[in-house]
């Protein structure tokens, strides 16, 4: 046997494939890389982003739909004479409105009661209030002092939201201050995002 023939022989008869050291330290390396993407994109901003955006949307939706209704009424649901056969909604304008929840008994009379409702004049679709967890989430302030005006607020839970310019009210009745909002960091309930 030559020594070329030999080399070939302990060429094919050694075992193809990885050892379990490399096999663990590519394992070992997969989730630290794994662990590095989580903490990056941060799951749990992601979803607070996404609600925020959702209860934005309804934010402006309802602010929408009062416009839309004070254009063909002249008035509010809630200050509306005509609404006489609604009467939990036109209670509630009897005095200035102060940071009442979408998903209040009287407010949602407003949007989806009977006559004179944002639902009855087909501003709001059927479905607006099926969703009652996010409408006790915005809120609402109207004074009779300024009766073509209706301040509609949430409060972020995002960082992004939170940090926006456009979150710089302190208050739902839209009080400005430029030392306390906007802030990423503001605990919850402390900034509001307001639309009028």
């Amino acid at each position: 046997m030559t020594n070329i023939d030999i080399y070939i022989m302990k060429l094919f008869s050694a075992q193809k494939g990885f050892t379990l050291i490399e096999l663990l330290v590519v394992i070992g390396i997969l989730g630290i890389l794994a662990a590095a993407l989580v903490a990056t994109i941060d799951p749990f901003e992601q979803l607070k982003k996404a609600d925020d955006a959702k209860i934005k949307n309804i934010s402006v939706e309802f602010q929408t739909a009062l416009v839309r209704y004070y254009t063909t009424h002249g008035s509010f649901p809630w200050n509306d004479a005509n609404s006489a056969n609604n009467a939990p909604c036109t209670n509630l304008g009897a005095n200035p409105i102060a940071g009442v929840t979408l998903g209040s008994a009287g407010m949602i009379d407003c949007i989806d009661g009977s006559d004179g409702s944002l639902l009855s004049d087909g501003e709001v679709k059927s479905a607006f209030t099926s969703n009652v967890n996010d409408l006790d989430k915005i809120y609402i302030t109207w004074s009779d002092a300024d009766a073509t005006n209706a301040l509609v607020c949430f409060s972020p839970t995002s960082k992004s939201q939170k940090a926006s310019p456009e979150t710089k009210y302190t208050d739902v009745a839209g009080t400005e201050d430029a030392n306390t909002c906007p802030d990423a960091n503001a605990a919850d309930g402390t900034c509001y995002w307001c639309t009028q």
